[in-house]
């Protein structure tokens, strides 16, 4: 009788274990872009050689958002960041925050500029011609990567990223090109084709993918990803919003930026 009773509990405990598995799983990504960054005000092309950090505002806005993963208590289970100076400054006030560890990864760093690196765009216009109309497939500089082989990048970096981390939440501090190639990625759009579309990420703004699953060891991709926010900024007051919406009067437009949209 002793052994019946254990043998139905060994049952009953294999049953659960595997009703456990069947759960859905649920895999966040979330994107940070960094805050406002001194090339951003001065209009120059840094990377990671040259690349002078958050300004005075991009500091102010690191800290709200910090502030606000602090109260709500936000936890990922990784955080990966790109080296540029810009993203790390941004992340360090995170971890500061939350607690969280900081890896860093290369394949987040924004479009590798090649001999543009460290020039003003004034600079650029004069040296390699017009600063409009970019190729997702040519380089706009010598030595740069074309918008299409940063998003092949930063695609498989996601790629790997979440299937290293099914179920777990994961917080990227990076730049506005890595928010735009998720969006492309997720959507399905090719990078290799010129896009109608821009982007106008607000620094530190949040962009939030999940992805469910009903068995945690699934990574199918017939369990699509959902947009669940693209540039929530609520932690950041008016004033430190350096972009906004135009009002929604007849005849508004909102100001074209010079250069690529995922080098401002």
């Amino acid at each position: 009788m002793d052994d019946a009773i254990s043998e139905l509990a060994d049952l009953v405990v294999l049953v659960f274990s595997r009703l456990a598995l069947l759960r859905p799983s649920v895999t966040r990504l979330l994107i940070v872009r960094h805050g406002q960054a001194v090339c951003n005000v001065e209009r120059t092309i840094e990377g990671v050689a040259t690349c002078r950090g958050l300004s005075p505002l991009g500091h102010r806005q690191a800290k709200a958002l910090a502030d606000r993963l602090g109260r709500e208590r936000f936890t990922p289970d990784v955080t990966l960041v790109s080296p540029i100076r810009r993203a790390r400054e941004t992340a360090e006030q995170i971890a500061e925050a939350i607690g969280c560890e900081l890896r860093f990864d290369p394949d987040l760093e924004e479009v590798r500029p090649g001999e543009a690196e460290g020039m003003t765009w004034d600079q650029y216009a004069a040296f390699f011609g017009n600063t409009e109309g970019w190729d997702p497939n040519i380089a706009f500089a010598p030595g740069a990567e074309s918008w299409s082989e940063f998003a092949v990048r930063v695609s498989r970096a996601i790629d790997r990223t979440c299937a290293d981390h099914v179920g777990q939440t994961i917080l990227l501090v990076a730049h506005g090109g890595v928010v735009d190639s998720s969006v492309f990625h997720f959507f399905g759009l090719d990078p290799h084709v010129q896009s109608p579309i821009d982007f106008e990420t607000t620094n530190t703004s949040i962009t939030e993918w999940q992805r469910t699953a009903v068995n945690p060891l699934d990574v199918s991709p017939v369990h699509r990803w959902r947009l669940v926010r693209y540039n929530d900024a609520a932690h950041l007051p008016a004033a430190d919003v350096p972009v906004t919406a135009p009002p929604l009067s007849a005849g508004t437009s909102v100001p074209v930026a010079t250069g690529p949209g995922f080098l401002r």
